[in-house]
């Protein structure tokens, strides 16, 4: 095998119909964030990312796009704002991580949402996280029919809120696919917003970030476009999301609402009015992304195992590296969580702000 190193705007009309197909066909990269397109756009918003184009026989078989910090370490497309990774190839598709490495030029490469199904990887996994989703193949009803008796409550309790809302404020609409770039603007300040009361670095402060969104927003492709939904309150949007479609999928990106409301849970209302309009627009499955809080568990169908690890070829470099994820996360689920929380907090500010490099 062999690989060609190239950015995703220089790509040829043959290597992006074959990323594509690969993308396309096989259900474990139904993702938006293995479109080309989705590379396509950080390219033009970043100038570190290339792709690393497998080649059998001249012939593209995989396709491992990444963004290069300094000259030697790899990083996801789209850094902390990516929720999948992959070398996106044939089925079945044989490497070796280590010379894929050496072949991009770089001694180490992170990933922190890579699909744990991707074999080659996995002997470099340090641990495995969840992405939920909502299953909605054979519509919303169901959907809900199929979650257990707790989850059928919330949702319940969720369109009772939606009710009381058309009651107390205005009659209640959602409207999935808006070009309102007025309620767009509205949503990044409304999420600045929580990340600041929630002591989370706001990644709208960097500007390279928006942008990426604009970009995204300006793609609406059958394959591959950015969407905004927004729930209204008479003629007043109290809750937003942004996200991206790519096929049958939606992922839910980055929704927000107006703190105003927050008694009538708009967030809630505004992901399960989508999930019921959903079938109409052909889209069979929302990803909710990496983690399982307390409100994805309640209201997943099922969820996709992503892995954190690093590919790196520097033996002492790794051994540390290993040994920091492994005490990070057993702090976070120890005793010793509070009293290590203040200095944990200033480390994982540092480490989000390189992520955001």
């Amino acid at each position: 095998m062999q690989v060609k190193l190239t950015t995703p705007t220089q790509l040829s009309q043959e290597e992006f119909a074959a990323w594509a197909s690969f993308q396309e066909q096989s259900p474990e990269f139904d993702s938006p964030y293995f479109r080309p397109e989705f590379s396509q756009a950080v390219a033009v918003v970043r100038d570190d990312v290339e792709v690393a184009v497998l080649l059998e026989d001249e012939q593209p078989v995989g396709f491992l796009p990444f963004q290069r910090l300094g000259s030697r370490a790899g990083k996801p497309v789209g850094g902390r704002l990516s929720d999948y990774q992959a070398v996106v190839g044939q089925p079945g598709l044989a490497f070796d991580p280590r010379e894929l490495v050496r072949a991009c030029e770089l001694s180490v490469l992170d990933f922190d949402h890579m699909l744990a199904t991707q074999t080659p990887f996995q002997p470099y996994h340090q641990f495995i996280d969840k992405s939920p989703y909502l299953d909605l193949s054979y519509g919303f009803e169901s959907y809900r029919a199929a979650l257990r008796q707790s989850a059928r409550i919330e949702m319940r309790q969720t369109f009772r809120l939606s009710r009381k809302l058309s009651r107390e404020v205005a009659p209640v609409r959602c409207e999935i696919f808006s070009e309102d770039t007025t309620t767009f603007d509205m949503l990044l300040r409304w999420k600045s917003q929580q990340y600041h009361a929630t002591d989370v670095t706001d990644v709208f402060s960097f500007p390279w970030t928006t942008d990426l969104l604009r970009e995204i927003w300006k793609q609406q492709s059958d394959s591959f476009r950015g969407v905004l939904s927004v729930l209204y309150a008479g003629d007043r949007p109290i809750a937003a999301h942004f996200g991206m479609r790519a096929g049958e999928v939606l992922h839910w990106w980055f929704p927000a609402y107006d703190r105003t409301f927050a008694n009538y849970g708009p967030g809630r209302v505004l992901l399960a009015k989508v999930a019921q309009e959903c079938e109409s627009h052909g889209i069979k499955k929302i990803d909710l992304g990496r983690g399982v809080a307390a409100y994805k568990s309640l209201v997943m169908s099922g969820a996709t195992e992503v892995a954190v690890g690093s590919v790196d070829l520097r033996p002492v470099a790794r051994c540390l590296r290993s040994s920091w994820r492994w005490t990070r996360e057993w702090v976070r689920n120890s005793p010793l969580y509070g009293p290590a929380r203040i200095p944990g907090r200033i480390i994982h500010r540092i480490s989000e702000w390189m992520q955001f490099q």
